[in-house]
């Protein structure tokens, strides 16, 4: 068996980043998060079949460990609520396409990280994950400031520095 360590759902359908686009500007404006999108598995397979299922097939891989988009984990953006707010959505959807296609894709999650907050508040997340949704990993951010970490007494940034 050859698997894939390291998939992500870069085809997610469009209306997943929308909704992320909408529920940032609401929490900006200081207004209520619109509802999460629902996905219809058509539109799950379809984004799917002709991508991450194809190269999977064309290079003879027989499983991926598969997440949420790594680039839009956005830990940085909004708060903590935001933060879990996402990760619930973008998770459920990975739980979906591992159902639609459970011989191919095993589930990853995406952690509810902020800064600022410690880790210990994704363990609800992560537990869920596991126990519920059959996830075999999770995604942590070693940095969920975007590069942009406040000092320990809340003024200023720290520098990041890259090795």
């Amino acid at each position: 068996m050859i698997i894939d360590c390291h998939g992500h759902y870069t085809t997610a359908p469009r209306s997943l980043l929308d909704w992320r686009r909408t529920q940032l500007a609401a929490w900006e404006a200081g207004e209520a998060e619109p509802e999460p999108p629902v996905f219809d598995d058509a539109e799950v397979r379809t984004t799917l079949e002709g991508a991450q299922l194809r190269l999977q097939r064309e290079r003879g891989t027989d499983l991926t460990i598969f997440s949420p988009i790594a680039g839009q984990m956005g830990h940085h953006l909004g708060d903590e609520g935001t933060s879990r707010r996402w990760s619930r959505v973008c998770n459920d959807l990975i739980a979906q396409a591992c159902r639609l296609y459970p011989d191919r894709l095993a589930g990853t999650c995406q952690l509810p990280q902020a800064q600022g907050v410690s880790p210990a508040n994704c363990i609800d997340e992560l537990r869920r994950c596991v126990e519920e949704l059959s996830f075999v990993g999770c995604n942590l951010n070693p940095d969920p400031s975007g590069g942009n970490r406040r000092s320990p007494t809340g003024t200023g940034t720290l520098s990041t520095r890259r090795l």
